[in-house]
C-alpha cells in the first residue's frame, strides 16, 4: 500500500473518529490516544524505512495532530466547526505525504498552525477548568521549547545552538504569559496576542540562523504583529 493511500486513511480516520465519538469526551481521549500511538508507529516506520528517522522528526506531526485535538473542543459548533473538521483533514493528508520532504512552507504551517492551536486550547483549559496560573505556564512553556526545538530540525546549525535559542523563546514567553494570565481578557485574545509574540520570536531567530535576517524583515514583523496586538486589545471586551 502507498504512502499516499496510508496518509489519505490516516487523515480520514481523524474525522471519522473525531465526528463518532466527539459528543462524549471519556470515550473520545482514548480513542484519540490510540489514533495518536497508530499515526506515531507508522511514521517511526516509514522514517527508519527511508532513512531519516530522528527524534525531532516525529514529535513535530504528533504535535500538529494533538493541536487538531485539542482544537475541537475550542471550536464552536456549528459553520465553524465543520470548517475546522475540512480544513484538519486538508492538512493532515498534505503534511503526511509531505514527511519526508525538507520544505520551509511545511515548516512554517505545521509550526504556526500548532502554535496557536495548542496556546488557544491551554488558554481555553485554563479560563474553563485550570485557574491556577502555575499549570497554563508549565504547560506553555512545555510546548513552546518542544515545537521551536522541533522547527529548528532541519536548521543547519549546532544542536547546541538549536536548544539554546529553543529555550531562550521559550523563557521570552514564559515572561509574556505570565503577564497575560492576569489580563481580564477571553482565552482566545490572550492566546491571540501570545501567538503574535512567539511568531516575530521565532521568525527572527529562524531567519537569523539561516544567516538570513535583516532589519527590514525585523522591522516588518515587528510593526506588523505590534498593530494586531493592539487592534484585539482595543477591540476585545475586559471580563468583569
Amino acid at each position: 500500500m502507498s504512502h499516499k493511500v496510508i496518509s489519505s486513511i490516516i487523515a480520514l480516520l481523524f474525522l471519522v473518529l473525531i465526528q463518532s465519538f466527539g459528543g462524549v469526551f471519556r470515550f473520545l481521549l482514548p480513542v484519540m490516544a490510540l489514533y495518536t500511538l497508530g499515526f506515531l508507529a507508522y511514521n517511526y516506520w516509514y522514517l527508519k524505512k527511508n532513512n531519516v528517522l530522528n527524534n525531532w522528526s516525529l514529535i513535530r506531526p504528533v504535535l500538529f495532530i494533538f493541536s487538531m485535538i485539542g482544537l475541537f473542543f475550542v471550536v464552536p459548533d456549528g459553520f465553524l466547526k465543520g470548517l475546522f473538521l475540512i480544513f484538519s483533514v486538508v492538512v493532515i493528508y498534505f503534511l503526511e505525504i509531505g514527511l519526508l520532504v525538507v520544505s520551509e512552507q511545511v515548516v512554517f504551517l505545521e509550526t504556526l498552525v500548532s502554535y496557536f492551536a495548542l496556546s488557544l486550547l491551554i488558554f481555553g483549559w485554563n479560563f474553563y477548568l485550570l485557574p491556577k496560573s502555575t499549570f497554563t505556564l508549565l504547560f506553555l512553556g512545555a510546548i513552546t521549547f518542544l515545537i521551536t526545538r522541533a522547527s529548528f530540525d532541519y536548521v543547519p546549525q549546532s544542536d547546541q545552538k538549536k536548544i539554546f535559542w529553543a529555550a531562550l523563546i521559550t523563557f521570552c514567553i514564559l515572561e509574556v504569559s505570565w503577564a497575560l494570565v492576569f489580563l481580564p481578557f477571553h482565552f482566545t485574545a490572550l492566546a491571540a496576542i501570545l501567538f503574535n509574540v512567539f511568531y516575530v520570536l521565532w521568525i527572527v531567530v529562524y531567519y537569523y540562523l539561516f544567516h538570513n535576517l535583516n532589519r527590514q524583515k525585523i522591522s516588518f514583523h515587528l510593526i506588523f504583529s505590534s498593530i494586531l496586538i493592539i487592534l484585539i486589545i482595543l477591540s476585545t471586551p475586559w471580563k468583569a
